[in-house]
This record gives C-alpha cells, sequence and structure tokens, in this order.
C-alpha cells in the first residue's frame, strides 16, 4: 500500500493539494475564531481546533514530501549495473534499429550483417 502512495501520480500531485487545501481552510478559519473586533486574541490559539488541524496536516505535508524525496532519491540509487546496463542497451539498440532499416532501405544488405554480427558479439547474443 505505501508503494502506491508513494508511486501513483495522481496521488502523488492531488495528496499534497488537498493537505494544502486543508491547510489554507483552516488557518482563514483560525484568524476568524482569534480574532476580536478590534484586535487578535493570541491566547485562544491553543483552545481551537482549526489550530490543531492546521498543525497536523502541516505536518504530514512535511513528512509526505519528505518521503517522496527519500523514496526517489533510493529508486534512482537503487539501479544495479545489470539495470544501468540495459537501459545503455536499449539506447544503442534504437540507434541501430534505425541505421539497419537505413540499410535494407538503400539495399546495403552485407553491411547490414556484419553491423548484425558485431552488435550481437557486443552484447553477448549467440550468433545462430
Amino acid at each position: 500500500m505505501e508503494t502506491f502512495f508513494l508511486r501513483n501520480p495522481w496521488f502523488r500531485a492531488f495528496f499534497p493539494l488537498l493537505l494544502l487545501g486543508v491547510a489554507s481552510v483552516s488557518a482563514s478559519s483560525l484568524v476568524v475564531e482569534i480574532s476580536v473586533s478590534n484586535g487578535i486574541v493570541w491566547s485562544l490559539i491553543p483552545q481551537k481546533v482549526s489550530f490543531y488541524i492546521l498543525l497536523i496536516s502541516t505536518i504530514f505535508l512535511a513528512l509526505y514530501q519528505i518521503k517522496i524525496s527519500m523514496h526517489d532519491r533510493d529508486m534512482i540509487k537503487g539501479f544495479t549495473p545489470k539495470q544501468y546496463e540495459a537501459a545503455i542497451r536499449n539506447k544503442v539498440a534504437e540507434g541501430v534499429a534505425k541505421r539497419s532499416l537505413k540499410l535494407i532501405q538503400n539495399g546495403e544488405i552485407d553491411q547490414l550483417e556484419q553491423e548484425t554480427e558485431t552488435f550481437k558479439k557486443l552484447y553477448g547474443e549467440v550468433i545462430q
């Protein structure tokens, strides 16, 4: 369940907005509650529920942002050498595919076969 809260892009976008909305409404409510006709009574703040809602929503928002940051950092740091190699291989394979298409269109089949063999040797595929 935790991965849903940290990976789902919709939740990552709207949950902080929801907390921000709750904090904004409770802050406005708090200002109205502690206002007296010609001033503000600061001593009333700890007695108001809106203060605690504001405090809790702000703490949740901060903790959620810290957790997202740690999750993202761990994900980036967590690439294994094989995953990194696979990502590079995919990029190279895309380039090779584009070049192969041009070679086929130009009728350079011998060149295509040589480059295909080289690609397979570089990335450990067995040529049959």
